[in-house]
């Protein structure tokens, strides 16, 4: 991915589905920024763009995510915004605000955001399918950004190239684990780094690799489920982004359109050369009826 998509951090977890109501059978809420975040229930906002309209299902297993997306449609902060990280057979990108003013030709999508947001990344069940909304990556380990998003457009993917990305994915899970042991070790390995005592280091990093070892060993090793094998290798999408960007949700009506935006002509920093833009981005009450726009 281009721009902010370039962080390498990988949180695995294994999210259980939990009942969206409590006692009085009202959806619980949380009170954040003078707003509510609706704390277990997907969540639905529909896109009116230039080329048409799509609506996204955004996940409840990704609530920080889909709050913040909510929110800012709540506000019009997507009111206005061009799409401007097209790349076909991959994904549409937006959110960057800047983007409403700028001049024919101008790069977008290059300025610092303000805030951020802790990633959610859980490839068991959140994957880059067709269809699959992520959340661009900040240089920070662990966070994404809190505006920028993408789209995915992808194309069919082969068991081999799936094999690729579960060792990928396992791999930085290992290292994961052992930068977390290593952070307990972080002053003694300074102390003899600044001594040159290599051998020291060398022990201590061996210690490092067994305990690590030693807890993979218990842990559940990641491998595609066969409804996930089945989307790749049927449907399409990017496995190669999994376990490094957060997916929070997925279009659930107006593939079509996003389809649409992908194959418009772009220019060399992927900005459309005719302007797409977001007429209105809004939250939806309830899901909408028409189903999967698969």
């Amino acid at each position: 991915m281009k721009r902010y998509l370039i962080g390498m951090t990988l949180v695995l977890a294994m999210l259980s589905a939990t009942n969206c109501k409590d006692k009085a059978g009202s959806t619980p809420v949380e009170e954040i920024d003078a707003d509510t975040i609706i704390l277990d229930a997907d969540q639905y906002v529909r896109f009116e763009t230039t080329m048409g309209n799509f609506t996204l299902k955004l996940y409840r297993e990704a609530p920080l995510h889909r709050h913040s997306m909510v929110r800012q449609a709540r506000k019009g902060i997507y009111d206005g915004q061009l799409f401007f990280g097209v790349q076909k057979g991959y994904k549409i990108q937006c959110g960057d605000p800047y983007s409403r003013n700028a001049k024919p030709g101008e790069e977008v999508g290059v300025k610092d955001e303000p805030d951020t947001i802790e990633s959610e990344i859980n490839p068991f069940i959140m994957y880059h399918k067709r269809g699959a909304v992520g959340q661009a990556s900040l240089r920070q380990f662990d966070f994404s950004t809190s505006r920028q998003f993408y789209i995915i457009t992808g194309s069919k993917s082969n068991r081999s190239a799936l094999e690729k990305q579960e060792a990928t994915i396992n791999k930085k899970y290992r290292q994961a684990v052992k930068d977390s042991l290593t952070q307990f070790r972080a002053e003694e390995i300074i102390r003899y780094r600044n001594q040159k005592n290599n051998q020291k280091i060398s022990s201590i990093n061996n210690a490092l690799n067994r305990q690590t070892d030693a807890i993979m060993a218990n842990r559940k090793e990641f491998k595609y489920s066969p409804e996930q094998i089945d989307v790749y290798t049927k449907i399409g999408g990017v496995p190669s982004l999994d376990g490094l960007y957060t997916v929070f949700g997925e279009v659930c009506e107006g593939l079509d359109v996003v389809e649409a935006i992908n194959s418009v002509h772009i220019d060399k920093n992927y900005r459309p050369q005719q302007d797409v833009r977001i007429i209105k981005a809004y939250v939806l009450d309830e899901a909408p009826v028409t189903g999967q726009g698969n």
